[in-house]
């Protein structure tokens, strides 16, 4: 190959190169605004019984946006789950798109053990590392991931995340959060405390998520009257972030 080819193929090189990577800001300009597109598109989940494949994106079903759009636009939020659903892995991008994003937003993860609650915070952690790597120019963490405690995540902007056990739903209280996010709320023996608890805080908001038991988080589904979806705008939907 002559000096005048090897030129050219460099060239070539560099600008698809210089393509790349401005594709890749594209992206992320998008996933910053785009909680959807980020889930979807620009980072992935950990299926720990897929050995072949283990990290996957959300799939591109219609019905996630659905729950993204109404925990985007409910200050309280339940629902009843099936574990095919993704639910927890739902409720996780949705919280860590909101305090990456939003300084100083607190995200207390609330569970009837600690091992739940704890991997709460391992699916914020794991999307986390798995967004481009552009995204982390704009998501830095306050230390490095592998020194983050087991059960905390702390973001360079003051938001964090944190799981704690739901044996004593009085330890709320101290902690002070935007959001309250408790998993597997039909199981946790004390989630009506737990509840009116992060509503005395003045909590903003408040998600539960659960598979079916009897309790109090059961009865207000039996309780509820069926009503339309909510038709929320194109503005509701998308976050006010500047890039």
């Amino acid at each position: 190959m002559n000096s005048t080819a090897t030129s050219a193929s460099f060239e070539t090189q560099r600008q698809l190169r210089e393509a790349q990577a401005i594709a890749a800001e594209l992206m992320a300009r998008r996933a910053l605004r785009d909680v959807y597109f980020w889930m979807t598109r620009c980072t992935k989940t950990l299926d720990e019984q897929d050995i072949e494949n283990p990290y996957k994106p959300f799939p591109q079903d219609q019905y996630i946006r659905h729950v993204i759009d109404s925990l985007r636009n409910e200050p309280v939020w339940n629902m009843m789950k099936s574990r095919t659903m993704l639910m927890t892995w739902i409720v996780c991008a949705y919280c860590a798109h909101t305090a990456f994003n939003r300084p100083a937003t607190g995200v207390l993860f609330y569970s009837q053990d600690e091992d739940r609650s704890v991997h709460c915070v391992n699916c914020v952690k794991t999307l986390w590392e798995n967004s481009l790597p552009s995204l982390k120019h704009y998501w830095k963490l306050a230390k490095p991931l592998p020194k983050q405690p087991y059960n905390r995540l702390d973001m360079a902007n003051n938001s964090w995340f944190l799981g704690i056990p739901g044996q004593n739903p009085d330890k709320i209280r101290s902690f002070h959060p935007t959001i309250v996010a408790i998993d597997e709320a039909a199981f946790v023996e004390r989630y009506e405390e737990a509840y009116n608890i992060a509503v005395a805080t003045r909590c903003p908001q408040i998600i539960s998520w659960s598979s079916a038991n009897e309790g109090h988080f059961d009865e207000i589904f039996r309780s509820s009257m069926p009503d339309d979806w909510p038709d929320y705008s194109e503005s509701e939907q998308l976050a006010d972030v500047p890039v």
